[in-house]
């Protein structure tokens, strides 16, 4: 077999056509590159626009903006203020955090020793690297062993390269929805900002100038250490009958008085407490303060279903039945 000779120039058409081909695809990816960059960055400007639109969400009542409220003579305050902001709730989680070390956060500390006692067995006795080679095997495996060409032949290959008509079309619905969010948050933080200030008015109006918000966590500074001389007493409630649990409940020789918490969205008025603590069909909701030795309580001691109700209804029924039958058969082999 003969060696091919290549002559000058062989092929030239084909090899420009090829080199042709690959720089315009070259370019077109850079237009279209360069284009998306512009895009994103006016996409970036219209963001930072939205958001500063929407302004502030936090409808905390107790909150102070010490930028916004009056004049201010100090020229740093509007450069140093949110640095202050940030670094006030670095030290509140800071604070947070030794809380649940030192176990003053005790509730906390002991889910999360718990939960760290039942990590440590899990990690102990599971095989994770085991576990973890083989996950990792089959995922490759599975989406990416040749037999991914099949889904390129029936599948990727069947789908068009979109137009410039529609990438437009799409961009714009894209754009739309976009909009439309924006615009609903914007509505939302609006409506939200007037019910705050609302209720902060309302509130001062009707109970006192100064807002506090009481912790959740444990964010003091210095810890409360109780005294030598202080002491505490188990605190056991009396056992009490139905009919005594369900009076009490019900507020009978009580003076209830309302909170601070308003509700409606018009005219905000003081939420009324409902007159008794239990639920609506029970008669008592501390069913665990009934008097065991009571007549009662081996009827009623739970807010049971209506199922199970309606079985010791049944039970009571059938031995007042049952007690009834017996009295008249003695009655009548008296009487004969």
């Amino acid at each position: 077999m003969t060696p091919h000779v290549i002559k000058a120039n062989e092929g030239l058409d084909s090899v420009t056509d090829a080199e042709s081909f690959w720089q315009k695809r070259v370019r077109d990816a850079e237009d279209r590159a360069k284009k998306r960059a512009e895009e994103y960055a006016k996409e970036q400007e219209q963001y930072l626009k939205d958001l500063e639109e929407i302004g502030d969400t936090n409808q905390d009542l107790s909150a102070f903006d010490g930028v916004n409220n009056g004049f201010a003579l100090d020229p740093t305050r509007a450069y140093l203020f949110p640095i202050q902001q940030y670094l006030r709730v670095g030290c509140i989680w800071l604070r947070v955090f030794k809380n649940i070390l030192v176990w003053e956060e005790c509730y906390i500390s002991f889910w999360v020793t718990m939960a760290s006692f039942v990590l440590s067995v899990v990690a102990f006795f599971i095989p994770w690297g085991f576990l973890i080679k083989w996950f990792l095997r089959i995922i490759v495996w599975t989406f990416f062993g040749p037999w991914m060409k099949v889904a390129d032949i029936y599948y990727f290959r069947h789908l068009g390269e979109e137009t410039d008509e529609q990438k437009s079309e799409r961009m714009n619905q894209l754009q739309l929805e976009r909009q439309k969010r924006v615009d609903k948050q914007k509505l939302d933080a609006q409506i939200g900002r007037e019910k705050a200030a609302k209720l902060r008015d309302f509130k001062q109006y009707m109970f006192g100038e100064h807002i506090c918000r009481v912790n959740i966590l444990k964010k003091d500074r210095y810890y409360d250490v109780p005294l030598p001389s202080s002491s505490a007493e188990l605190y056991n409630p009396k056992a009490k009958t139905l009919g005594e649990l369900a009076m009490d409940e019900a507020g009978y020789r009580r003076t209830r008085v309302n909170g601070q918490q308003l509700v409606g969205d018009m005219i905000p008025t003081v939420y009324e407490t409902p007159n008794t603590e239990a639920p609506t069909g029970k008669p008592t909701k501390n069913t665990d303060l009934l008097d065991k030795r009571g007549s009662l309580a081996i009827f009623y001691d739970s807010n049971d279903s209506y199922s199970t109700a309606a079985i010791k209804v049944g039970s009571i029924l059938v031995g007042a039945l049952a007690i009834t039958v017996g009295v008249f058969r003695a009655w009548y082999a008296v009487t004969s």
